[in-house]
Formats: C-alpha cells, sequence, structure tokens
C-alpha cells in the first residue's frame, strides 16, 4: 500500500491536527507520562513471564524513544501538522511512522549540510549573551540535527522492527530440531497502534537431506514483515508461517496489542472516553493492552493425491470462550492501567470491566 492508498483510507479523527502554539509539546508531554506508566506496570509481572516483559519493556522504550524523536521533529517543524488518531489510539498516525523511514534514510544527507551540535550550542549561547533572547531560527537548526542525529535503528520502534532469534533448547529427536525464540514489533496501519509479537518454533536443522537451519534463511525476517504487516487474525498469520516454511513449526504466537490510550486526546464513543470526559480531569487517563496467544496442541499431515504431504501445526481455539472464539486464539488476556479514583468510579458503575481483566488494574500515581 502506497502513502496515497494509506492517506486515503483514513477518516477525519485517524488524522486529526492539533491546535496551538503548545499543542503538540503538551500532547508529547502526556503520551510520555502514559507510556511511562505503562512501563511501570509491566514490573508486577516482572517475576511470572521475565523473557516476555523484557521484550515488552525493550520495545515499549523504543516506543518512547520514537515520541521522543517526534518531539524534536515537530520542534523545529514551521508547519506543526503531525498526524494524531483520536479515535481508539491516542497515537501518532502510521503515516509518520512512514515518513520517520524516509527520514532515516536523509540521515547523512542533513548531517552533513547543517553544523554540529556544539557548533549549534556555541552560536545558541553568543547569541543569548549578545541579544538577550532566545534565537528562534537557531534553536530550530539544534533541535533538526539532535532529530537527525537521534535516528538510530536499533533504538527507535519502527512500521516494522525486527528482534533477535534466539535458541532456546535442542530437541533430541531424529531431524536434529532446535526450538527458537523470537519477536519483533510493528506499528499498523488500520488501528495507528503498537503490536509486539513473540514466537516459540521448532526448526527441524534436516529436511528432506537438506540443511535447513533457519538462521542461515536469508529471508525469514522478511517473510515474518510480509506475514505480519496488518493485524491478520492470529490464527491465520500462525497458518501462514507455518506453510511458508516447511522447517518452521510455530508452537506458540503472543501478540501485545498495545493501546488504546483514553484520555484527553480522545473523540470516540467508546465507554472510556464518555466516562472520562464526564467525570474525570484531563490529568486522567486508561491505557489498555491485550495479549492474544495461540498455540499448538499437534500436528497432522496434510496429504495430497501424489504425496503423503507435509506436517502442518495443529492450533487450538478456545471454543468455550466468547472473546476466544471472536479472535480466533486459544487465549485472550486484557489489562488496564490508570488513577485510583477512576478504578473506584469502574468499580461502582462497569464492575464487568474489572471482571474481565487478566490481573487487577495498575494503578498509577496521580
Amino acid at each position: 500500500m502506497n502513502s496515497f492508498e494509506i492517506t486515503n483510507h483514513f477518516g477525519e479523527y485517524d488524522r486529526a491536527v492539533l491546535d496551538g502554539d503548545q499543542a503538540y509539546e503538551e500532547y508529547f508531554t502526556y503520551l510520555k507520562r502514559a507510556l511511562n506508566c505503562l512501563l511501570s506496570s509491566f514490573s508486577v509481572r516482572e517475576s511470572d513471564l521475565p523473557l516476555e516483559i523484557e521484550v515488552l519493556k525493550d520495545y515499549c522504550g523504543r516506543f518512547l524513544n520514537t515520541i521522543e524523536a517526534f518531539r524534536m521533529k515537530y520542534a523545529f517543524s514551521d508547519n506543526q501538522s503531525m498526524l494524531i488518531d483520536v479515535t481508539d489510539s491516542s497515537f501518532p498516525n502510521f503515516l509518520e511512522f512512514k515518513r520517520l523511514t524516509d527520514d532515516i534514510f536523509k540521515k547523512h544527507e542533513e548531517l552533513k549540510k547543517n553544523p554540529s551540535v556544539e557548533s549549534l550550542k556555541k552560536h545558541v549561547l553568543d547569541h543569548l549573551i549578545k541579544n538577550h533572547e532566545d534565537p528562534r531560527t537557531l534553536l530550530k537548526q539544534l533541535s533538526k540535527v539532535h532529530y537527525f542525529d537521534s535516528l538510530n535503528l536499533s533504538k527507535l520502534f519502527m512500521e516494522f522492527t525486527p528482534g533477535k532469534l534466539e535458541l532456546i533448547s535442542k530437541l533430541n529427536d531424529e531431524y536434529d530440531s532446535r526450538r527458537y525464540f523470537y519477536s519483533w514489533a510493528s506499528f499498523d496501519s488500520v488501528t495507528n497502534r503498537p503490536y509486539i509479537y513473540l514466537a516459540v518454533f521448532d526448526n527441524p536443522q534436516i529436511v528432506d537431506d537438506k540443511n535447513v537451519d533457519i538462521k542461515r534463511e536469508p529471508n525469514f525476517i522478511d517473510a515474518i514483515k510480509k506475514l505480519t504487516h496488518n493485524t491478520a487474525p492470529l490464527n491465520v498469520i500462525a497458518s501462514d508461517l507455518d506453510n511458508a516454511y516447511e522447517a518452521v513449526h510455530p508452537k506458540i504466537i503472543k501478540r501485545i496489542d498495545i493501546g488504546p490510550l483514553f484520555g484527553i486526546y480522545s473523540k470516540d464513543e467508546s465507554t472510556f472516553t464518555q466516562m472520562l470526559k464526564q467525570h474525570f480531569t484531563p490529568d486522567d487517563f486508561i491505557i489498555t493492552y491485550t495479549t492474544e496467544v495461540i498455540f499448538s496442541v499437534g500436528e497432522k499431515r496434510k496429504r495430497s493425491f501424489l504425496s503423503q504431504g507435509e506436517l502442518r501445526q495443529v492450533f487450538y481455539i478456545d471454543e468455550s470462550n466468547r472473546e476466544s472464539m471472536k479472535r480466533m486464539v486459544s487465549q485472550v488476556d486484557k489489562y488496564l492501567i490508570t488513577s485510583h479514583r477512576v478504578v473506584q468510579f469502574l468499580n461502582e458503575n462497569h464492575p464487568e470491566v474489572i471482571r474481565e481483566l487478566a490481573a487487577p488494574p495498575y494503578i498509577y500515581l496521580s
């Protein structure tokens, strides 16, 4: 999908622009506060799921770095028109992540034609001493250089962010299979929210007398990117990965949907948005995240007319759970972070929201 097509499928509230000189500075402060509360909430679950929480913290830290990069970018921009999705998101629009990728390609060219940070700082100081006023043009240029200098792929959350392929164990079978853990992340172009993926899969080293070590497969990351470029149902992603490589047998895939963030910038009709608008101050917000899991419960051979067929995973769908059935996954868990007064209100007026959570709400300090 090109930028023109992406732009056309967004509605008015998916690509809102803020008004006012300080509007974006206030927005970035709000967003960073909410994301830091989200990061703090992971500590409560750290002892139960250390590897998952380590990955979540890493990608959320990257997301914070990207938000800070956006803040610097729009600090020097004369046209402060960063697009924000104010419906079921409150995060920047996907197009901002596309533009970030473009800026990374321009990084060295931009840094080459601008003075260094040290030189600009000296000019700013000289101007302050001489004129006793802020050198607006110099400060904008300094922000621009800071922005391009901060564009480090290893520290940012991009439209697709690959992770590390880690060996968990070697399995004692005739194929010398190895079990791997892989994580990656993407920013979805439909929901305008960040998604984090974790996968455990088995990789037989020998198939039909060929060495098929996935670590030597140059197209593996590209295949992952292609399979998760949008928020397809998790069982579809798992099956597609299973079909893409004969030597990759997905055992568990987990997807963490970060958001929505409900609060002062929300303009949707959700219960949380209306509740916050009617009963709470602009300082109150609710940030949620949802985890979906699909796991294999065995294998079956996909037979064809001329051959025995290939082994394929059988993925479990919990048909006893309405939400799992709706999403076609093995398990769904919901989490919520908010203030103490919002939790009290939910307990008194919407206890069903609290009952649906996988853990008690995480309460941030107001």
